[in-house]
């Protein structure tokens, strides 16, 4: 586990562009739902802890999220899928997604 260490100061744009694109970026797997193909980016940063990043619209790649919507849903305020999040906890059991040291 890396030490605490606080974000680069304004100041300097290139050391902030760094620590951006490693907050965003660094750690990304891709993840298909077993279901509906739908492609994700996962990062875990803990057991409890899960970043999903879409590629595309949920509303119109996933089946789940398309039927919610149609019922007049926020696609924002959809949590997830329950059929995505399975796939994504099959990944990690597998190794696909690494977990980090507790």
């Amino acid at each position: 586990m890396t030490a605490w260490a606080k974000a680069p100061p304004h100041s300097d744009p290139i050391g902030t562009l760094a620590d951006e694109h490693e907050y965003l970026n660094t750690g990304l797997v891709p993840v298909s739902c077993a279901v509906c193909a739908t492609e994700v980016l996962v990062r875990k940063a803990s057991r409890a802890q899960t970043s999903v990043q879409y590629q595309s619209s949920p509303a119109t790649s996933c089946p789940e999220f398309a039927a919610r919507v149609a019922d007049g849903e926020l696609s924002a305020r959809i949590d997830t899928c329950p059929r995505l999040r399975e796939s994504i906890e099959r990944a990690v059991v597998t190794g696909a997604v690494a977990v980090p040291d507790e």
